[in-house]
């Protein structure tokens, strides 16, 4: 008799592939019918999603009988042990989802040769990716879970902020070749381990606007990420992003990187913890032009 049910499946490289595009973005198979299944014998139930690409886990995240869903995508030659490792809480989780899981309809709202990322009500568009999707999202790209609880608190130092945007291109730091890579301000919270198992803890910070450049607006973009090694029961630890230049910009039409003055916000995760308003004052300024091209044949 088992105690668990751990169900492994998803996709492989059988169903997507280099030349090898899938038609859905559905479960292959009946995988989601047996794990159905497997979810009505009163035992817990582990769901193990393999393979690169997503697929709609809409039906698994509404089922109350299934307990977990771990995605492992392709993990390498380690991967059968860290995956052990994360199954019988030998180590503890702390990964985030990389990719936007849709809905199964999304691929059929529009026209999957329209590259354009931004939502267009014309085509019925919804937008595509987590900067821009418009609809809800079975799971959000940065999506993760622990197997404790941490609380996030703001530093006293992260206070609304005002910069003038002339002063912050004119920075010079001999350590950085570019401007845009210099660090013009520390996002910086206290993380609390609030519960009974070590973990490390990752951190995606996002920003945002509704009212710098032109519409329409990103819903989020990443300012920074980092992560803190193992955080013990009851313990704190100071978490520190800085934030540059370019995780400000946004991009113009013609491709540039400029830099917008506004009202943006610096928030921690898909939660939006511990929220932090910077404003940027000025006028608009090309951070970084993007490369005209250029005839490399002479004409005969």
């Amino acid at each position: 008799m088992s105690d668990v049910i751990i169900f492994a499946g998803g996709i492989d490289n059988t169903v997507e592939a280099e030349g090898m595009d899938r038609m859905n973005i559905t479960w292959p198979g009946n995988q989601l019918e047996l794990i159905s299944q497997l979810s009505s014998l009163g035992k817990p139930v582990v769901v193990l999603q393999m393979g690169g690409g997503q697929v709609d886990s809409s039906s698994l995240k509404n089922n109350s009988n299934i307990n977990s869903l771990i995605w492992g995508g392709y993990p390498g030659q380690s991967g059968g042990q860290a995956i052990l490792d994360i199954l019988t809480g030998a180590r503890a989780p702390a990964g985030r989802l990389v990719t936007t899981q849709y809905p199964a309809d999304y691929v059929f709202e529009f026209s999957q040769d329209d590259m354009s990322v931004r939502p267009n009500s014309s085509d019925g568009n919804p937008g595509q990716t987590y900067k821009w999707y418009t609809g809800t999202p079975v799971y959000e790209f940065g999506t993760g879970l622990f197997y404790t609880n941490f609380s996030i608190s703001a530093s006293p130092s992260n206070t609304s902020t005002t910069f003038n945007i002339s002063d912050l291109l004119s920075i010079a730091d001999p350590d950085y070749a570019y401007t845009d890579l210099v660090p013009f301000f520390n996002y910086t919270v206290t993380v609390t381990n609030t519960g009974s198992v070590a973990s490390d803890y990752t951190a995606i910070l996002f920003a945002n606007t509704t009212n710098a450049g032109p519409a329409p607006y990103p819903n989020k973009w990443v300012a920074g990420f980092e992560r803190l090694a193992s955080i013990a029961p009851g313990a704190s630890a100071t978490l520190t992003i800085p934030v540059t230049v370019g995780n400000m910009v946004r991009y113009a039409e013609s491709g540039d990187a400029v830099l917008y003055p506004g009202n943006y916000e610096l928030g921690l995760n898909n939660e939006r913890e511990a929220v932090v308003p910077v404003e940027l004052v000025g006028g608009d300024e090309v951070v970084m032009h993007w490369p005209i091209a250029e005839q490399q044949v002479p004409p005969s």
